[in-house]
């Protein structure tokens, strides 16, 4: 993947919850200035990784866009969560700068290789 792409609650399960490969998914809102200044940090990631999936929601964007976030245990923004197969797998809280991102993200994604070997899909 060579993009974010932006993630609603009517593609959440498409994109995230059924999907094959690691997902990793930003949850921010328009009037967080931290995930303001983290946008352009998380944006570059797709470059460092392969075969894994970046996506953003914003939490603010719906009602269903905010029910994901409660479900998945987000209790402030900016947060970004690794998901394996639906499940959420690891999760980083507040701004980080692009090495830190990039270093905490291997290591989280490091750890969910057997839940991807192993892990069947969310039904």
């Amino acid at each position: 993947m060579s993009e974010v792409i932006e993630l609603q609650a009517d593609t959440w399960d498409e994109e995230v919850a059924t999907a094959e490969g690691p997902v990793v998914v930003d949850f921010w809102h328009q009037m967080c200035g931290w995930c303001l200044k983290l946008a352009p940090e998380y944006e570059r990631l797709p470059q460092h990784f392969e075969d894994v999936k970046f996506g953003k929601i914003n939490v603010l964007d719906s009602v269903e866009n905010r029910r994901i976030a409660m479900d998945h245990g987000v209790m402030g923004t900016p947060t970004i969560k690794v998901f394996c197969h639906g499940r959420s797998v690891g999760e980083m809280v507040g701004f980080k700068t692009s090495d830190r991102l990039v270093e905490e993200l291997r290591e989280m994604l490091a750890g969910s290789e057997e839940c991807l070997r192993q892990s069947s899909p969310l039904e």
